[in-house]
C-alpha cells in the first residue's frame, strides 16, 4: 500500500514539474531571419515566431549600439544622431523583398509606420530573407502637411498615397491650390501643375519621379489677430481682434485704465514695425561717431529715444471721446501699454537737489528748478531740456511751455576743458586773423 501511495506521489510530482517546464520551453522557440541590403548590420537574426518586417529591420539597425554608451548621450543627441543616420533617412522602406522558400514580394514598410496597413508588414517565418534597398528616386512634399519632407518613389504612386504618408493636410491649407513642380524629360528646367483639390481628387494625380509638391497655406484660415494690452488697466491680457476692431473697443475690453492709469502718456504701437530692422540706423551704428553728419547723429539719437513702431495717436483722446474724435482700427500684433501714473516732474543734472517734485498745473520749468534749489556753478549756458514723457523727444524750454506729469528737466554739465590748450587755440586763431587782415591791407595799399 505504502509503494502505491509513493508511485502515485512521484506520478503527481513529475506532471507539476513538466507543466512548469512547458511555458519555458515553449518561450525559447525562435526562427532565424535574413536582413540584408541597405541596413546597420545586415545578417542572420534569432526572433520570435511573432516578429513581423518591421522587427527585423529595427533590430539590424540598432544591433551595433553599445549599451555602455547609450546612456552618456543626452536626448537631445540622441535625437541629432537619429536624424543624421544615413540608415534612418536613406533606406527604401516602401519597397522591401522578403523571399520565402522561391516566391518574393515587395511590401511598403513607411505605409505601415504612418497609416498602420498591418498587410504591409507580415509575420516572418524561420529561413525568410529581408533585403532593404537604398533610397532610389523620390518625391518631396512641403508646406501645410503634417510631415514634409522627401518620400521614396514607388512606380504608379498619385498624390493621395504621399499625402497619406505625410499625414495629410494641417488646418491652415488651402486645398484651393497644390503646386507640383516638375522637371522636363532630361532637362534642369521644370514646369509648374496647379491642382485645385476641390474640384479633381488627389487619387487621380499621377505622380512622377522628383515631382516636388508644395501645398500653399490659407493665411485667413482661423487667424488669431490679437493684441496685448499691459500696465495699469483692470483686465490686461491678449485679446483677439477683427477686421474692424477699434481701440476704443480694446479699452472698454480691457475694462479701461484703473484709477492709478495714465492714459496721457500711454504707448501704442505695433511690434511687427517694433521688430522690422532699421538698416540705416544699423549702418550708422557701426561709423565712428566723428564720421557722421549733425543729421545722422541726431538721426540716430531720435531712434534711441523713441518707441520703435509706435503709432501717433492719443489714447487719452480716443478714451475721453469715447472714440468719437479719433478711433483707429488696431492690428494684429498691437501692443498697448497703460503706465502708472506719477503726478511728479523729473530735475537732474546740475542743480543742487535733484529728483522728483510733486507736479501743478501750469507751471512751467523755472518753477521746478527753483523747488530744486536752483542751478549749481557747473551748470552749461542754454544747456536746460524738458524731456517729454509722452514722446520722448528734447524741448527747449520757455516760459510759455507748461509741463506734464512724467516729464523730465535735464540740465547739463558744462564742457570740461585745458586752459592752457584753449589759450593755445585763442591765441591760434588771433594769429591767423591778424596775418590775414595784415596781408589784406598790404595789397589794398
Amino acid at each position: 500500500m505504502k509503494n502505491k501511495l509513493l508511485l502515485v506521489a512521484l506520478l503527481i510530482l513529475t506532471c507539476v514539474l513538466s507543466a512548469q517546464n512547458i511555458p519555458q520551453l515553449s518561450g525559447q522557440v525562435l526562427i532565424s531571419v535574413n536582413v540584408t541590403g541597405f541596413v546597420a548590420n545586415p545578417g542572420t537574426y534569432q526572433l520570435t515566431p511573432l516578429a513581423r518586417i518591421y522587427d527585423a529591420v529595427k533590430v539590424a539597425n540598432d544591433n551595433n549600439r553599445s549599451v555602455t554608451t547609450l546612456p552618456t548621450l543626452t536626448p537631445q543627441q540622441t535625437k541629432e544622431a537619429e536624424r543624421d543616420s544615413l540608415y534612418l533617412n536613406f533606406q527604401g522602406l516602401r519597397s522591401v523583398k522578403l523571399t520565402r522558400g522561391r516566391e518574393t514580394k515587395t511590401y511598403d514598410l513607411l505605409r505601415f509606420m504612418r497609416t498602420g496597413a498591418l498587410d504591409q508588414n507580415p509575420l516572418l517565418k524561420d529561413g525568410d530573407l529581408l533585403w532593404i534597398p537604398a533610397l532610389g528616386t523620390s518625391v518631396t512634399i512641403s508646406g501645410e502637411v503634417y510631415m514634409p519632407g522627401e518620400y521614396q518613389f514607388v512606380e504608379g504612386d498619385k498624390l493621395s498615397d504621399i499625402l497619406e504618408l505625410a499625414q495629410g493636410f494641417t488646418l491652415a491649407a488651402d486645398r484651393n491650390l497644390v503646386n507640383i513642380y516638375r522637371y522636363r524629360d532630361n532637362s534642369p528646367e521644370f514646369e509648374v501643375l496647379r491642382y485645385d483639390l476641390r474640384n479633381q481628387h488627389a487619387e487621380d494625380i499621377v505622380l512622377r519621379p522628383y515631382d516636388r509638391v508644395n501645398v500653399i497655406s490659407n493665411a485667413e484660415h482661423r487667424r488669431a489677430w490679437k493684441i496685448t494690452v499691459e500696465g495699469d488697466v483692470k483686465a490686461p491680457g491678449e485679446y483677439y481682434v477683427g477686421e474692424n476692431t477699434t481701440l476704443y473697443d480694446i479699452l472698454i475690453l480691457c475694462g479701461g485704465p484703473t484709477s492709478r492709469g495714465n492714459l496721457r502718456n500711454a504707448i501704442y504701437a505695433n511690434r511687427a514695425g517694433a521688430e522690422q530692422p532699421d538698416l540705416e540706423f544699423e549702418r550708422l551704428m557701426q561709423l565712428d561717431l566723428s564720421d557722421l553728419t549733425s543729421m545722422e547723429y541726431r538721426y540716430m539719437l531720435n531712434r534711441i529715444r523713441q518707441f520703435p513702431g509706435r503709432y501717433s495717436v492719443d489714447v487719452a483722446r480716443v478714451w475721453e471721446s469715447k472714440g468719437t474724435e479719433i478711433n483707429p482700427v488696431v492690428h494684429d500684433g498691437d501692443y498697448l501699454f497703460i503706465p502708472q501714473y506719477l503726478d511728479m516732474v523729473e530735475v537732474s543734472g546740475q542743480v543742487v537737489n535733484p529728483g522728483l517734485i510733486p507736479w501743478v498745473e501750469g507751471k512751467n520749468y523755472e518753477y521746478y528748478i527753483a523747488l530744486a534749489g536752483g542751478y549749481t556753478n557747473n551748470k552749461r549756458w542754454n544747456g536746460t531740456r524738458i524731456i517729454s514723457a509722452a514722446s520722448g523727444n528734447w524741448v527747449k524750454p520757455s516760459k510759455k511751455l507748461t509741463l506734464d506729469p512724467g516729464d523730465t528737466i535735464y540740465v547739463s554739465e558744462q564742457d570740461t576743458y585745458n586752459t592752457w590748450d584753449r589759450f593755445k587755440d585763442i591765441m591760434l586763431i588771433a594769429t591767423q586773423v591778424i596775418t590775414i587782415f595784415l596781408g589784406v591791407r598790404t595789397l589794398t595799399h
